[in-house]
């Protein structure tokens, strides 16, 4: 059986390395900044654990591969804004827990970026009907 050859020229690799990274780092700064799951059961604590890991890796991983695949720059920049909107509340304090709500409301931070990326592609898009530049291209 051939295994298929790993390139850090695919955008899958290169989102699937990217995600991974990021959930470790930001999973290392929650247990770093004593942020823990607690409860009465311990499937419970796997489970919030699993969500946690696999949000944070989904909050890197999609944009990631959608600016390797479609060369949208909107993808990691806003999701490099939604973590560093996190970092500004945790180090100055304007909210109470933002960590624990950072992984906790991933699908809704998620769903935001992915708002900023399709309009993006609608315009790059439109762009590319009208004048015939900027259209969506790889570049992985």
């Amino acid at each position: 059986m051939l295994l298929p050859s790993i390139s850090l020229r695919d955008a899958r690799t290169a989102a699937a390395l990217g995600g991974g990274l990021y959930a470790i780092i930001v999973i290392s700064w929650l247990f770093s900044a004593g942020v823990y799951f607690s409860s009465g059961s311990s499937l419970m604590v796997v489970v919030g654990f699993g969500y946690a890991l696999v949000g944070m890796f989904l909050t890197a991983a999609v944009p990631l591969y959608l600016f390797g695949r479609l060369s949208l720059i909107s993808a990691p920049l806003a999701t490099l804004w939604v973590l560093g909107e996190t970092i500004y509340q945790w180090l100055y304090g304007t909210h109470l827990h933002p960590l624990s709500s950072y992984l906790t409301v991933w699908p809704i931070l998620l769903g935001f970026v992915l708002m900023i990326i399709l309009a993006e592609a609608v315009l790059r898009l439109g762009l590319d009907r009208t004048i015939g530049r900027f259209s969506l291209r790889p570049i992985l």
